[in-house]
């Protein structure tokens, strides 16, 4: 099997979900920023629509995020159908940011990290951390107009040691 170059594994797999299609592709990193950069919910440019290059076709294409639920960052374009969510982890590495649960309209849903900034509160989409350690995503850019429901289960800080 062909080893992937650097520029190939550098490049994002990307799934935007509608509600009933899918689009795959790739993105480069200069397209968006890195993904410390989207986990502080600044891409380089705003996610209205997103260059893709479409799996299925290779072409370059604005992709419209208008009226998507989210936009996933995958590790591959293949996933685990049989993989079960973990919602709870204890031994995951602790990122700081608000610890939170989405629901969408067609019952999925995500358990994850976000900015504690405004960010989530008035754009109208925020990224999320996936906790799943054992999951497919990466990252998760949740449109706030596919949420259902949207709970804070807790903080998550580094914390030093207690006196």
């Amino acid at each position: 099997m062909p080893k992937k170059s650097d520029k190939e594994s550098d490049t994002y797999r990307v799934i935007i979900r509608y509600e009933k299609h899918a689009v795959k592709g790739l993105v480069e990193p200069s397209e968006l920023g890195s993904i410390d950069q989207l986990l502080r919910n600044d891409p380089m440019y705003p996610l209205d629509s997103i260059r893709l290059k479409l799996l299925d076709s290779g072409v370059m294409e604005d992709v419209s995020t208008k009226d998507a639920k989210a936009v996933f960052f995958v590790k591959t374009f293949d996933g685990d159908l049989r993989h079960r969510a973990l919602h709870f982890h204890e031994h995951a590495p602790t990122v700081p940011g608000l610890w939170v649960r989405v629901y969408f309209y067609d019952s999925e849903m995500i358990e994850g990290i976000i900015s504690n900034a405004k960010d989530f509160v008035l754009e109208s989409g925020f990224f999320l951390r996936p906790t799943d350690p054992n999951g497919n995503n990466r990252l998760v850019y949740v449109l706030k107009s596919g949420l259902k429901d949207f709970h804070v289960l807790g903080m998550r800080n580094f914390s030093k040691n207690p006196a």
